[in-house]
């Protein structure tokens, strides 16, 4: 199935407001449905205030038929078959396509025949595969499911869809990033939709909420609409309100510098949202705490090669879990575990994978709200599947890119000055053992400095440089380094403000 990037990062621009806009609601008139009701007070930002938060439904005086959701399997796989089905349907029915001639012959030697790395375009393998896999994930999840066995919805579609839904043989590729991908992507957007969503309004503003909801996650939106669930007054879960989140709308300018030569200039939007807090919420359930980043850009695609896409980037990180090392003195250090997806797309550089890190998270100070605090990270990286653009290997599906297992490691350092603004670096390193593609391996190496200051709490203006270095290492070609610098400026508008209660 192919999704067109740019209507969803334009739709999740169009959401971020109203998504946290929910954080900092307007008071609401005493109507009956409200008046035994508190609106929960959350923190607007990303520093530490433990003692805010939702108010427990029991304190509400409603009831809270979703604070304890039953599983719905036959449900749940029924809005899974349709989201295998309408993608089927409208290419064997109408845009009658050779892989979608599917039948009980090709599905025996599906079954019987083993795996094959695909060709497909790397927007399709590496952003449509995972985009159809959040659906799976999250028909599960809008049904009652947990985060883990929801998980198992993303790995089950994705299988049937690789056996039974196309004539090809099935394709390890697929499957992994169709998994993990849908994963990562799917329970991020089950989170962004609660922020939309609140069962306690009515009238038209409980009709956009629904209506925003469905934009981010639609296989929740079209259960709640089927189970009566986006009409009448009841209670809000508590996990439907992280204890403190902060979100950026970037707009500006970028240019890249180097790769082959070259200079490129256009136009840049970029949102951000970290959800929860990123150091002591590592240790709390899966995607507590969640860091998320999408970038368009202008003249981001090479005229000639086809090589890029307005969807420039995106990149999500969920924690799955941790412990804490203990906490002394102005020091609190935790062991987490992430899932990670990565997605960029650029005329320059090619880049995608599913993956995992695991290591050190630390923060120095900030006991207090309102206190200067310093966040350290210092991760492994694994990706059982990770795709970087090749030097030499291209087909006529128009796959220009490498498969292989990426492993390395991720540093990074915040400094963050409550209703002031942050100074972050970060470095990665990654190696790349070829699966598919030429025999050989690949190196990526980033470091990346930011900063940004805030007026009033609100609006800012900011920096972000990045120097990349790419070596591709073949057995049968002559070996390839390049090298790139990216450099942004931009505008930047806070919600909630950036700053501290």
């Amino acid at each position: 199935m192919m999704i067109r990037p740019w209507r969803l990062a334009a739709g999740l621009f169009l959401s971020l407001p109203l998504v946290l806009g929910a954080q900092e609601p307007a008071a609401a008139p005493a109507t009956p449905e409200r008046a035994t009701m508190s609106r929960p007070v959350i923190s607007p930002n990303l520093f530490p205030s433990p003692d805010l938060g939702p108010a427990p439904a029991a304190q509400t005086g409603l009831a809270c038929p979703e604070c304890h959701p039953q599983k719905q399997f036959w449900p749940a796989f029924g809005e899974l078959m349709i989201a295998q089905m309408l993608p089927f349907s409208l290419n064997h029915f109408v845009r009658d396509r050779e892989w979608a001639d599917v039948s009980p012959t090709s599905w025996l030697r599906n079954l019987e025949n083993p795996w094959v790395w695909d060709n497909n375009q790397f927007l399709n393998n590496q952003f449509s595969h995972p985009y159809h896999g959040s659906l799976y994930f999250n028909s599960g999840r809008a049904n009652g499911f947990n985060f883990w066995t929801s998980s198992l919805f993303a790995m089950g579609g994705s299988f049937m869809w690789e056996e039974f839904f196309e004539v090809w043989a099935p394709a390890p590729n697929d499957w992994l990033n169709t998994s993990l991908g849908g994963i990562t992507i799917g329970e991020t957007f089950y989170h962004l939709s609660s922020l939309i969503l609140d069962n306690t309004a009515t009238g038209s503003e409980r009709t956009w909420r629904e209506i925003g909801a469905f934009l981010v996650d639609p296989m929740r939106g079209f259960s709640r609409l089927v189970g009566g669930k986006t009409h009448g007054v009841t209670a809000n879960p508590e996990d439907w309100r992280p204890s403190k989140i902060q979100g950026n709308v970037d707009i500006g300018a970028r240019n890249l510098q180097g790769f082959e030569g070259s200079s490129i200039s256009g136009a840049s939007a970029m949102i951000w949202v970290w959800y929860d807090d990123p150091v002591t919420s590592v240790v709390k359930k899966p995607f507590t705490t969640i860091r998320f980043n999408a970038e368009l850009a202008s003249n981001n695609k090479d005229e000639v090669t086809g090589k890029g896409s307005g969807l420039n980037g995106l990149n999500i990180r969920g924690n799955l879990g941790g412990r804490q090392l203990g906490s002394g003195g102005q020091s609190q250090n935790y062991l987490g575990t992430f899932l990670r997806y990565e997605y960029f797309n650029s005329s320059a550089y090619e880049f995608g994978g599913q993956g995992f890190n695991a290591g050190l998270v630390s923060r120095f100070g900030g006991r207090e709200p309102g206190d200067f605090h310093l966040d350290l990270e210092v991760l492994g990286d694994f990706m059982p599947i990770a795709a970087v653009r090749s030097d030499y290997y291209a087909t006529e599906e128009g796959r220009d890119y490498d498969y292989g297992v990426g492993l390395g490691g991720w540093t990074e350092a915040r400094a963050l000055w409550p209703g002031k603004g942050m100074l972050r670096v970060q470095g990665r390193y990654l190696w790349q053992p070829t699966l598919s593609g030429f025999n050989g391996y690949h190196t990526q190496a980033a470091l990346t400095g930011e900063g940004r200051y805030y007026l009033g709490g609100r609006f800012g203006v900011g920096g972000m440089v990045t120097y990349y270095n790419t070596r591709g290492i073949y057995d049968d070609f002559a070996d390839v380094t390049k090298t790139g610098t990216q450099y942004r400026l931009f505008a930047s508008l806070a919600f909630p403000k950036w700053e501290s209660r």
